[in-house]
């Protein structure tokens, strides 16, 4: 096992061109604290590999600096001129000292294993994050509590009989979105593995209905009208709630955020991996074969080729569209590329003088029934000014203007009191490399084989990564597991 001490580590990584400006911030004050050690371990394989990591989002960082720390050489092509894809956390334009994450707004515990252990590795600041609490909803134009949401629900049970004795006995000590657990739990005991709903029995729920599923085991009427269903295949949901039971999340979840933004994070992973990652270089062609790779990219209008053992693609699949493969991917490869879809999602971020809700004794954590606007909250909440930054979604291609317009019409206090001073916007579904947010599920009837597990199967020295090939698209957590698991891949081939 080989350790790089701290004097190694930064007289390396001056001589590398990085200097001790890049040199994470937590250290800087620490002044002549110690790292600690970054050990490099020897290959599984026993030989050290040369990797091309195409892509350097979070996945793509967090593989390869796994792979690096696994004993690897590793270079990471990044068509755009930053790290952190669809991680960005924007400060420019901003007064105070006030930020906002314009994609991957937060993480939870439980959950987020992998990325909880990136946390812990560099030290970084996390803070809770509110943003759900006290929400008010706007349904069918009236305002909407908490409690007056559950009331109406409660009321509309009541309206269709009631639950049954069995749903009863169990909401003692669930909460009601947990209830689709009474009728899916009792599948979980054959998964070995939340990579593999196929091959353990189940095969043919996938053209089930899963409303089938809860009618067969006597679920209620007004259960039924609660956990629908009807166009969902059965398979799909009990994987999925298998594999939110087994990550903790049905039990009461946290939020936070990092602070600072959760760029830190995969800024962190730069400075790690140095010059490693080339920034501006788009990959036009992979050539592959039995022994290795060949990456045909594009730096400075100059056409470069690099070459490799294997490839950890970490390419969202509107990335692997303009790509060439020679030879071309197999087919069940070619249909993942074709028809994973994307959330389109439009932020925009207001910065307004004071927090002027307070004024009306509201809370700012809004939910809208309307098409240019449907949430807005309060982020930045630690930055000591006066001034705050509130986070609004839109769909994709949204007018941010527009979105204003409807803030300013919808808000269920005094409008005059709002003291909005500026707004910046970032609208995904028009990004040029990151197109979009979240993967789409595949949970129609049908659907699940045509797309797994070939999201996230590896084609020859070609292994794929990435937030859409992971079993659950929940961003950074998908990302991050994503990256272990083709670091992993790659090290034992």
């Amino acid at each position: 096992m080989k350790q790089i001490k701290r004097r190694g580590f930064i007289k390396n990584t001056i001589y590398s061109g990085l200097g001790a400006s890049l040199i994470p911030s937590y250290l800087m004050a620490q002044g002549q604290a110690e790292m600690g050690t970054l050990d490099i371990k020897k290959p599984a394989s026993g030989k050290a590999k040369k990797i091309i990591v195409a892509g350097a989002g979070i996945s793509g960082l967090c593989c390869a600096y796994e792979l690096m720390k696994k004993g690897h050489e590793v270079t990471v092509l990044e068509a755009s001129g930053r790290l952190g894809g669809a991680v960005l956390s924007v400060h420019d334009g901003l007064a105070d000292g006030l930020y906002a994450d314009f994609g991957a707004e937060n993480f939870t515990k439980p959950g987020y294993k992998n990325y909880w252990k990136y946390i812990e590795e560099f030290k970084l600041p996390v803070l809770p994050y509110h943003h759900r609490e006290d929400r008010l909803t706007r349904i069918d134009g009236v305002w909407h509590t908490e409690k007056m949401q559950k009331d109406a629900r409660e009321k509309k049970v009541q309206e269709m009989g009631g639950f049954n004795k069995n749903e009863l006995k169990f909401l003692q000590s669930n909460p009601v979105g947990n209830l689709q657990l009474l009728y899916l739990e009792p599948y979980f005991e054959k998964f070995t593995d939340e990579y593999r709903p196929f091959g353990i029995g189940y095969d043919h729920l996938e053209n089930i209905q899963v409303s089938q599923i809860y009618k067969k085991a006597g679920a209620s009427k007004a259960a039924m009208s609660l956990l629908g269903g009807d166009q969902t295949s059965a398979l799909y949901s009990i994987w999925q709630a298998y594999i939110m039971h087994k990550r903790g999340y049905d039990n009461p979840f946290e939020l936070f955020r990092l602070k600072g933004g959760n760029q830190v994070l995969t800024n962190e992973l730069g400075k790690r991996l140095g010059t490693k990652v080339k920034l501006g270089c788009q990959i036009l062609e992979i050539e592959h074969n039995d022994s290795g790779v060949n990456v045909t990219y594009r730096e400075l209008g100059e056409v470069k080729k690099i070459s490799a053992d294997y490839l950890a693609c970490c390419l969202r699949t509107t990335a692997l569209k303009k790509i060439l493969f020679t030879p071309a991917l197999p087919p069940q490869k070619q249909f993942i590329i074709d028809n994973i879809k994307y959330d389109q999602t439009t932020r925009i971020v207001f910065q307004a003088r004071s927090k002027f809700w307070l004024k009306d004794n509201i809370s700012i954590n809004l939910s809208f029934d309307h098409p240019a606007l449907a949430h807005i909250w309060q982020v930045a909440d630690e930055v000591d000014t006066d001034r705050v930054c509130l986070m609004a979604k839109a769909p994709g291609g949204t007018n941010p203007l527009r979105t204003l317009e409807a803030f300013r019409e919808l808000y269920p206090g005094n409008k005059s009191n709002i003291d909005i001073e500026q707004t910046l916007v970032k609208d995904w579904s028009k990004d040029t490399f990151v197109h979009g947010c979240e993967r789409h599920g595949f949970s129609g009837l049908g659907e699940l084989s045509k797309f797994w597990p070939h999201t996230m199967s590896a084609h020859g020295r070609i292994h794929f990564g990435g937030a859409h090939t992971d079993n659950r698209s929940w961003g950074m957590e998908a990302a991050t597991n994503s990256a272990n698991r083709v670091a992993t891949e790659i090290d034992t081939a």
